[in-house]
């Protein structure tokens, strides 16, 4: 009897323990680890975590954006899977429908955490009830400029289209190898082409589907690619340049205006401290309010070896001090609501405009048909470069591409 209630009694005392980790090495390949927004976040989540959970270790291994995309999803559908899977909105709904994400609900209650107190964004993660992956950052564009640039130009940030290409060409210098803007102008990753084109696209009132129906060559869509194509065919913006190179030509003074995400003013800050005094922002002037948003989410892969820590370690993540790193270093607006410390904005004014465009941001993702946004990401890309480097005309571009994503809907059908 004596031994039963000892036993009974050392049973009760493991349960009422603090959950303690088994040994991990978490794999997470990312193209984050050398950002220089992102690296500073996820090197101090690394080192919170370790010294947390002794033993347990944060594999971060760096791939190439370029690469990474087709790579990351080559490895999960194999079998092959890191612990950890960087995720943007389209490729998510992917993942999701194609059963390769590992549900977090259990995760989420363990640590307190409810979804309705995460960014708007996270409905995408959602499906059946359970919820698939976590925010990290929700990045709203709205249109950096370098006040210096316009001051010398004797001019005021644009209101409207019409302002906007006008000052675009105004602030072009050949001579000083100085550019109104910036935007893709290199053929290359399918994901990086959508990405820097949809702001734009967004802002005329156009996408490439709506309600789950191809709406390529709409008058606001195709007024966007005519835009777009103007950029390029007058020389208005770096050509033949790849994203990175031409952010850096921001960051060095040498481009007036980028339409991005908030954390690219950490990598101004970062970069040249002449061009971030003189760093301003104000949501897109185009003809409509309608702001794209891009939400960076990480996920555990349901091949994945070490899904308890790697669960663990996103938890760590919603934590209030490293959603505060997000703010406050990596500049941009974090998973959870309510975490913007209202004393950076007021050091910070530029990240007013970015608040303001998410008050009206929607997801990049083909609407109503997000789960095959990889492979609509490559089809507008394909096209979109042929506008741009083969001579094909915008209005064409929309046409073919509406009859483009119609043939692939139709795969689609049941």
């Amino acid at each position: 009897m004596k031994r039963n209630v000892a036993r009974s009694l050392s049973f009760a005392v493991l349960l009422c323990m603090p959950t303690v980790l088994l040994a991990a090495d978490i794999l997470w390949p990312s193209f984050m680890w050398t950002e220089a927004n992102n690296a500073p976040v996820l090197m101090l989540l690394k080192e919170k975590f370790e010294q947390d959970n002794p033993g347990n270790t944060v594999k971060n291994v760096t791939v190439p954006i370029a690469v990474f995309w087709d790579k990351q999803f080559a490895d999960v559908a194999s079998g092959n899977a890191a612990d950890i899977a960087t995720l943007y909105d389209p490729d998510l709904r992917a993942y999701i429908e194609a059963d390769m994400l590992e549900p977090l609900d259990n995760y989420l209650a363990a640590a307190g955490i409810s979804v309705d107190k995460l960014v708007p964004t996270e409905r995408l993660a959602q499906k059946g009830g359970k919820t698939y992956a976590i925010p990290y950052t929700l990045n709203a564009r709205a249109l950096f400029y370098n006040g210096k640039l316009f001051r010398e130009a004797g001019l005021q940030p644009p209101t409207n289209v019409d302002e906007f290409m006008a000052a675009v060409r105004k602030l072009r210098k050949p001579e000083a190898q100085q550019f109104g803007y910036a935007t893709i102008s290199k053929p290359g990753a399918a994901n990086l082409v959508y990405i820097e084109i949809m702001p734009i696209v967004m802002g005329f009132g156009g996408g490439f589907f709506k309600d789950g129906k191809p709406s390529a060559n709409t008058p606001e869509t195709t007024a966007a690619l005519k835009f777009i194509k103007t950029l390029y065919d007058e020389q208005l913006i770096p050509r033949g340049m790849d994203t990175t190179t031409y952010r850096q030509l921001f960051v060095q003074g040498k481009v007036g205006m980028y339409a991005t995400g908030s954390f690219f003013a950490g990598v101004v800050a970062s970069g040249d401290k002449d061009t971030y005094a003189n760093l301003g922002a104000r949501p897109l002037p185009l003809p409509t309010d309608r702001a794209m948003s891009l939400t960076a989410f990480f996920a555990i892969p349901k091949g994945a070896k070490n899904k308890d820590a790697a669960g663990k370690l996103l938890m760590r993540l919603l934590n209030e001090d490293i959603q505060a790193s997000i703010v406050i270093t990596g500049k941009t607006y974090p998973g959870r609501i309510g975490m913007v410390p209202a004393s950076f904005v007021q050091e910070n004014p530029w990240f007013k405009a970015f608040e303001q465009a998410s008050l009206t941001a929607r997801s990049y993702a083909p609407e109503g048909v997000e789960q095959y946004g990889n492979e609509i990401v490559k089809i507008v890309a394909e096209h979109v470069e042929a506008m741009l480097f083969t001579g094909v005309s915008a209005a064409d571009t929309g046409n073919n591409l509406q009859k483009a994503l119609t043939a692939f809907m139709a795969t689609k059908k049941k």
